[in-house]
């Protein structure tokens, strides 16, 4: 048994009015799931996150833990432990000191303390390190201690609130691959906030998208990102062309879409189910987008390179089309593989299946 979440809602009230912060949130957390609460600020993840640690107490719904109802119960009750965006480490005390004061607080056995604490100092890579200050280490090396102060304690939920927002990029794709390494390891159900969508991407086992208060999508990393259910999910994970149509034809295996604004026909596929004349958005990834006739798929678009930027692993290129709209496409590799010039005419090409039609909002 993990986490549960049963039609969580909070309102925030004041004088005049009222804030509805999270709405009709329900989610189960399975045991040994890393699960992140993903979307832009105000969105109400952090508030989600503050409500299963106790810190929030929710208007209405239930949160069960591991069987048991928790809703009202106090954070210092909750067998859940929460690693804060500040580490909030205590600068006298060294590495050791600080992993182990929430197991001296307990009044643990000093053998049982050594005996829990070792392990996962070699595990995060701190040996040697025990006896120097918050002060004298990296930020990276930091941010471990604040990981093993959390794991030390085993608890049944291991929080994550944007964890890493403070380390410098390169740090943070180190760490969150470690996060996720020790998470697996151990088999510990885990929730993440996250506003960085490559950050929930990659360490994810499923993805909740949110925004105002709502959860806009739950499924895994490619769920999210190749069948997004509507155009706010589709718009907020990576980068993505719409082209709004209309629903012309209802085939056995998908849909054939027409578009007043291109003047022109696509073919593709959908979860949803549409009828004969429904609005519906295409979204298109720009990697999805080929220029190689030889690949030739069942649509296709003709228009002039306008934007072309250069990032070494590949090309970002805007391509106006003949009413002028502009679609991004992606070429990777362009070392080897050449790509349209600036100002040159091509011609696009994409399959069916990268063809994605959602309802139109």
């Amino acid at each position: 048994m993990g986490l549960k979440l049963e039609h969580v809602q909070k309102v925030f009230k004041t004088k005049t009015e009222e804030t509805v912060a999270v709405k009709d949130f329900s989610l189960n957390v399975e045991k040994g799931e890393l699960v992140t609460l993903l979307g832009p600020s105000g969105c109400g993840k952090t508030t989600t996150l503050r409500m299963i640690a106790g810190f929030e107490v929710p208007t209405s719904g239930r949160i069960i833990l591991e069987g048991q109802d928790v809703t009202n119960m106090p954070p210092n009750k909750r067998d859940i432990s929460m690693m804060f965006q500040s580490y909030a480490l205590f600068p006298h005390m060294t590495v050791r000191q600080n992993i182990e004061f929430g197991l001296r607080i307990k009044r643990t056995p000093r053998d049982e303390i050594n005996q829990k604490v070792k392990p996962l100092i070699k595990l995060v890579g701190l040996e040697g390190m025990e006896n120097r200050r918050p002060d004298q280490i990296s930020g990276g090396q930091q941010q471990r201690i604040a990981l093993v102060r959390s794991l030390v304690m085993e608890p049944s939920v291991l929080l994550f609130d944007e964890p890493l927002s403070n380390l410098d990029a390169k740090l943070r794709e180190t760490m969150r691959l470690e996060i996720r390494r020790i998470q697996k390891k151990l088999n510990i159900t885990s929730v993440y906030v996250t506003h960085d969508q490559v950050e929930a991407m990659s360490i994810s086992d499923r993805i909740v998208v949110m925004n105002l208060g709502q959860i806009m999508q739950i499924g895994s990393p490619k769920e999210i990102y190749s069948h997004p259910q509507n155009k706010f999910v589709a718009d907020f994970i990576g980068k993505v062309n719409f082209i709004y149509g209309t629903i012309e034809e209802v085939l056995e295996d998908g849909y054939v879409v027409y578009s007043e604004e291109l003047q022109q026909k696509f073919v593709g596929i959908s979860s949803g189910k549409f009828k004969k004349g429904d609005e519906v958005i295409i979204t298109l990834r720009p990697e999805a987008i080929t220029y190689d006739e030889r690949d030739k798929k069942e649509n296709s678009l003709e228009g002039k390179t306008r934007q072309y930027v250069y990032l070494g692993t590949h090309v970002e290129y805007g391509i106006e089309l003949k009413n002028g709209k502009i679609l991004n496409t992606l070429l990777y590799n362009p070392s080897e593989n050449k790509g349209p010039l600036p100002n040159e005419d091509v011609k696009l090409y994409f399959s069916k299946q990268s063809c994605w039609i959602i309802p139109k909002d």
